[in-house]
Parts: C-alpha cells; structure tokens; sequence
C-alpha cells in the first residue's frame, strides 16, 4: 500500500470488519510498526507520542479530574507548562464542558466523558489527530451533537484527521475523503472526496448530495465482499 493522507483534511476509512482498519491506525500512530516499508510523518519516521490518538473507548481515569484527565498527556510528556489554563478552558468551551472541570468521570455522561476524552486528544496539538471509531457507544443524538462540535473545532485548530468508522452517515459528515479498505495489500480501493462545504449541519443529512454519496458508498461496500 502507498498512501499519502492530506494536510487540513479529515480522511476517513471505511470497511468491513477484520480488514485492519485499527491496525492502520495503530501503524499510523507508531504504537507498532510496520514488517516492511516506511511510514513518515512529515520528514520523520518517529512518530510514537507525537500523533494525537483517540480510541473508541474513553479510557479516563474516574480518580483524576476532567481537566486532570485532558492535561495527563501534556504532563507526561512535560510540556503542560507550554499551555495555559486559558488554553485548555479555551477548548473545552468549543467542546461544551468548560463548566466540568472540576467534575469526576463518574459525574458524567457516556456522551461528555467521549467530550472528555476528545479535548485530551486535541489538547496534545498534534498535527495529526486518529480517532478510532470514538463515537459508536453513542446514540444517535449524541454522535450528532459531537459531529457538530467537531465540525466547529476543525475551523478553529486547522489539523489533520484520520477517522475510522463503520457508519456511513458519520464518514460523509465529517470528511473530506472517504476510503473503502480491504484485507491484504493494496487494500485502498474506493478514494471519494466529499465536497460537501464546512462547516456543516445536521440539516445535510436529508440532502440530496448527501443520500447520494450514501446510496454510492454503500454500493461500493457491498461489490468490495466479491473481492
């Protein structure tokens, strides 16, 4: 596989199970690395700590604060005294958790806990942000609520997104470029650019561009099983 995923936009990978969508990320992020080939990040291959990776569970530690919680990553890596308290408050208040603070995990929804663990992942101010299908424990409402306050962040912080998913709807909402992969090598092979314009709304779910971009992906998930 050769690849080269684009600055400023949010590319999505779609798939059956088993395919290795997870285990791309995971290659992406240099928490493995590849048998054979290369996979740079800029002009580097060292990658581990310095991609933002947000898995599908929230993985919070309830004894620690929310801001406890969003900053442990900046504190590990020692460079929390680069940011501001007005940095973070700043990013939860995009996020709508600026008044949750001082709150515990267990005080939470499932819903603010996945707010919780986004502003971790976009505090660590990596140019590459992963997000490993974070929001398929949420209801319908609640991934849409999250799809727009994404959608709002993205004009604010200007990064790059790697989105795995197995939701249509999710896919087109949120990216530029949808990816249908396969198992095995040379396994990207359906490239689709939305060109839906940012930020967008609930209201494009029921467009016609919209259902249109669906009514293809699903065809092209459903040829990919005859592979």
């Amino acid at each position: 596989m050769s690849f080269n995923f684009e600055e400023n936009k949010t590319t999505t990978i779609l798939g059956h199970s088993g395919c290795g969508k997870s285990t791309l990320l995971k290659l992406i992020s240099g928490i493995i690395d590849p048998n054979e080939g290369t996979i740079t990040v800029g002009n580097t291959s060292d990658r581990l700590g310095k991609i933002a990776y947000m898995q599908q569970r929230d993985l919070l530690f309830n004894w620690l604060t929310v801001k406890e919680n969003a900053i442990l990553p900046l504190r590990i890596k020692g460079n929390y005294k680069d940011f501001s308290d007005s940095d973070v408050l700043q990013k939860a208040k995009i996020l709508g958790i600026e008044n949750v603070l001082d709150y515990y995990p267990l005080q939470l929804s499932g819903g603010m806990k996945q707010r919780v663990a986004f502003l971790r992942t976009i505090l660590q101010d990596s140019d590459f942000i992963l997000l490993d299908e974070p929001f398929a424990s949420l209801d319908a409402i609640r991934r849409l609520e999250l799809y727009n306050w994404i959608e709002n962040i993205k004009e604010k912080i200007n990064k790059s997104f790697i989105l795995v998913t197995h939701d249509i709807e999710e896919a087109i909402y949120l990216s530029d470029i949808v990816i249908i992969m396969l198992p095995g090598s040379n396994n990207f092979i359906h490239v689709k650019n939305i060109t839906i314009p940012h930020p967008r709304k609930n209201s494009i779910i029921t467009s016609q561009k919209f259902v249109k971009y669906k009514k293809q992906l699903l065809e092209d998930l459903q040829n990919v099983k005859n592979y």
